[in-house]
């Protein structure tokens, strides 16, 4: 009820809106969303912008089952605030723009907050965590 998740086909990807507050089942919803739209071509790109409460539980069953899904996790970017949570090792996460407090662009000559602004790096690869979720626990659930 507190979740829902749009997705649409455009040049060759798909792209996929998960919306609300994200927990175990939005997890499999997600997942099983992905498994039955995914024909094989293209990325698959997940907006996470619009996600409000992760829970740690949710982003956990997420990376542990995707895996059971056919999507290869290479595939697979997620954009927005939200995306390193959800992320599975392997795919891509492209990191969010930082808005400037005057809503500038940022490139203004005249802007009081251009000397403060850092660089974001262009599309930065998910670093991995040496220590990935355990699915163990998960596992025995099931």
């Amino acid at each position: 009820m507190n979740f829902q998740i749009t997705c649409k086909r455009e040049n060759g990807n798909l792209h996929v809106a998960p919306v609300g507050d994200f927990d175990g089942s939005s997890a499999w919803e997600l997942i099983h969303l992905l498994d039955q739209q995914y024909d094989g071509q293209g990325q698959v790109h997940i907006d996470t912008g619009r996600l409000r409460n992760l829970c740690p539980f949710g982003c956990n069953t997420f990376q542990c089952k995707f895996y059971l899904s056919r999507v290869p996790a290479h595939r697979l970017l997620f954009k927005g605030e939200n995306g390193h949570a959800l992320a599975p090792e392997g795919s891509l996460v492209v990191a969010a723009r930082q808005r400037h407090p005057c809503q500038c662009n940022g490139d203004c000559a005249q802007c009081r907050c251009n000397a403060r602004v850092i660089p974001e790096k262009q599309n930065p690869q998910k670093v991995l965590d040496n220590n990935p979720p355990s699915c163990e626990l998960l596992e025995r659930i099931d």
